[in-house]
């Protein structure tokens, strides 16, 4: 085994003192983490899209941490319709790698997309789609794992120890195609015209352990999802904005 098997499974076993109330650890964790940062601070009455939006789970958002954002358009577009579809103000379903979205031509003042492009084939298109669907100034949000993802340890490693089944290894999930870089992405990101602003692995060192002490004490495996995926540095993300339209002439 790795030292990093053996740097995991002593975290894992550790007596922790959490530094935030558990029952408000979440609420925390959330309001500080990057992709609910990108949607608190869009511009007012903002359209925003999320790609590859699962259960429909960023809806949240707009409620919950605060503030509340009620004013922005919250769309979405994925393979499969999730549980909370419903509660967004539009949504279409297709594969990705067989058609690209339509939405009728809509464009966004916000495009966001968490743990997406580890499953499409070709990123760059991606990212010229997503500037062609941007208003002017318009902002782009994409998280996807990390390249440190692909050493972890497996989740078969790690059931050993009392894991629940969580992604512990970038191949843990067999829907995972290639792990683009974050070079690829910027050079993407540049030659589509947009401006990166932000860039960064997600690290936020106290929620490690709280988050993992939220685990132990509700059983959330989501919890310990996220608590590992600090622990490793799993995750990374980075922002991007279109340029904003020119000045009509004096």
């Amino acid at each position: 085994m790795s030292n990093e098997y053996e740097s995991i499974t002593q975290w894992f076993a550790q007596k922790i003192e959490p530094v935030h109330p558990v029952g408000e650890v979440l609420e925390r964790y959330h309001a500080q983490h990057p992709r609910a940062i990108f949607l608190k601070t869009l511009p007012a009455d903002a359209t925003m899209l999320d790609v590859g939006a699962g259960d429909g789970g960023l809806e949240v958002f707009r409620h919950w941490p605060a503030p509340k954002r009620l004013d922005i358009k919250l769309f979405a577009y994925s393979l499969e319709k999730g549980a909370s579809f419903d509660k967004y103000d539009g949504y279409e379903l297709g594969d990705w790698d067989q058609r690209l979205p339509e939405l009728g031509g809509k464009k966004f003042d916000a495009i966001y997309s968490s743990h997406f492009i580890e499953h499409i084939k070709d990123r760059g298109a991606y990212v010229n789609w997503c500037a062609s669907r941007l208003e002017p100034g318009g902002q782009v949000y994409i998280e996807w794992p990390a390249h440190d993802s692909q050493f972890c340890p497996t989740i078969q490693e790690l059931s050993k120890v009392g894991f629940a089944s969580i992604t512990a290894n970038f191949r843990d999930d067999r829907t995972h195609k290639d792990l683009p870089s974050r070079a690829d992405m910027l050079h993407h990101l540049e030659s589509a015209g947009l401006i990166v602003d932000a860039q960064a692995i997600i690290r936020m060192p106290v929620f490690e352990n709280d988050l993992l002490a939220h685990y132990r004490e509700t059983g959330d495996v989501v919890s310990l999802q996220f608590a590992y995926w600090l622990r490793t540095g799993w995750c990374q993300f980075v922002t991007a904005h279109a340029p904003e339209a020119a000045l009509p002439e004096k």
